[in-house]
């Protein structure tokens, strides 16, 4: 919408100028987009209850596990002025993914299970820099290194700051950010001695066509965490370091297909669940070190997931991609652990794979396989072992719509046998679930 002579005379005087500024709009642009996943997940050994988080989706695979609905819904606004300079203002409004939050198992039609906040809200600029894009504000960062099968996100970065993408140096794209970030279950900003300490984060990465590399430094000053009553110190500094190497062929056998390469180290705030990423909803119930995750459930909450000593160490390496025949089916894949060794003695760590097969039946109907098994092992300061597994199985149809501009909602019609060494019985999972992106 073009500035009237009248819109620019008021906000002349209300700017107390003597001279009445030009503004030139060249051209201008409205964007929305968003995600939703709704469905219900029903276990058919409990005369079909809800079947609340039954497995660890990102490790055994989503399908006919994954019992928790999500959305976002984004707006965004373009500009650009005569000097070909842009202009991005972003915002996303999302569903609340804590632990208790309704809208994850609710089935209610009503707002009574929909809470909802502002996600991201942060700007934009193309052209201010020679080359690459200025932002600042709040926002997702790092949420592109994502396993769309598992809904793993191997770095997430996100926060409220200020930084660049893309700017190039040296003949290779850099990005630069510095992130504040908080306890999700930390919201007495305005009481008590350590609720004001946030998370400080600064992110380096260069992309060196084809091999990712990024690298975080962190600090958080008086890190204490409330364990049974007791106020704990922990690591105030840490560091965490991530590669990502893209591969167009599938482990090099075969170029009908592709391989994404991950490998990750980190230490004190950079190990367990903040390995690739700061104090973040999703981090806090990510799969990182089972002992801290078992804490984040149990009584200490989310502010266990910084309850990670300064000797702490995490490494961590993941292999998925997809293999694509010519009939049209189609066979994606990840491979993935972490190993973590703590300040005080003790080890955890786990391993994973799953395997998801497609087959198509008809232009608007496939018949979707996925199959996942997670395998646990923890051994303590004097030497105790022990170990798990888990392991499932899940089929169905799927019901889908190309809509010629990229996305494909579908509709999902899923089974899933699910079992695993520390399982009283083993649990038929039934489900339908709408999944949609724009």
């Amino acid at each position: 919408m073009k500035l009237t002579k009248m819109s620019l005379a008021l906000l002349a005087v209300s700017a107390g100028m003597t001279s009445m500024p030009v503004y030139a709009e060249k051209s201008e642009g409205f964007e929305f987009h968003g995600y939703f996943r709704a469905g219900v997940l029903l276990n058919a050994n409990d005369d079909f209850k809800r079947s609340q988080f039954p497995g660890s989706k990102e490790r055994l695979g989503r399908l006919g596990i994954e019992s928790d609905n999500h959305f976002e819904l984004a707006l965004q606004k373009n500009f650009e002025n005569d000097k070909g300079q842009q202009v991005r203002i972003k915002t996303r409004a999302g569903s609340d993914n804590s632990k208790n939050a309704t809208n994850q198992l609710g089935a209610n039609a009503d707002a009574t299970n929909s809470e909802i906040g502002m996600i991201e809200t942060y700007v934009e600029f193309d052209g201010y820099t020679e080359t690459g894009t200025v932002w600042a504000g709040k926002r997702f960062y790092g949420k592109d290194n994502y396993i769309f099968m598992t809904d793993l996100f191997y770095t997430d970065m996100s926060g409220t700051g200020v930084g660049v993408q893309g700017i190039e140096l040296g003949g290779n794209k850099w990005d630069f950010a510095y992130i504040a970030s908080d306890d999700s279950g930390d919201t007495g900003f305005f009481t008590g001695n350590d609720n004001n300490n946030v998370m400080n984060a600064v992110h380096v990465g260069v992309d060196l066509e084809g091999v990712e590399l990024h690298a975080m430094a962190k600090h958080l000053p008086d890190n204490i965490v409330e364990e049974d009553g007791v106020a704990n110190e922990y690591a105030s500094s840490g560091y965490d370091l991530t590669a990502i190497v893209h591969s167009e062929s599938v482990y090099g056998l075969s170029d009908k297909g592709f391989t994404k390469y991950i490998a990750q180290a980190g230490q004190g705030l950079g190990s367990g669940q903040l390995l690739g990423g700061t104090l973040t909803t999703y981090n806090t119930y990510a799969p990182g070190s089972n002992v801290t995750g078992s804490k984040i459930t149990g009584s200490c909450g989310t502010s266990c997931v910084k309850a990670v000593e300064s000797g702490d160490t995490s490494m961590r390496a993941l292999a998925w991609g997809g293999y694509f025949f010519d009939n049209g089916v189609s066979v994606f894949h990840s491979l993935q652990g972490q190993y973590n060794d703590k300040e005080n003695g003790s080890t955890d760590s786990w391993a994973s794979a799953m395997i998801r097969p497609t087959f198509p039946i008809s232009h608007n109907l496939d018949f979707v396989t996925e199959a996942g098994y997670q395998y646990n092992h923890e051994e303590d300061s004097s030497g105790s072992k022990s170990n798990s597994y888990d392991y499932k199985l899940t089929v169905g149809p799927t019901l889908k719509v190309d809509t010629g501009f990229g996305p494909t909602p579908e509709i999902r019609f899923l089974t899933t046998y699910l079992d695993g060494d520390q399982r009283d019985e083993s649990d038929i999972l039934v489900g339908v679930q709408a999944d949609m992106w724009w």
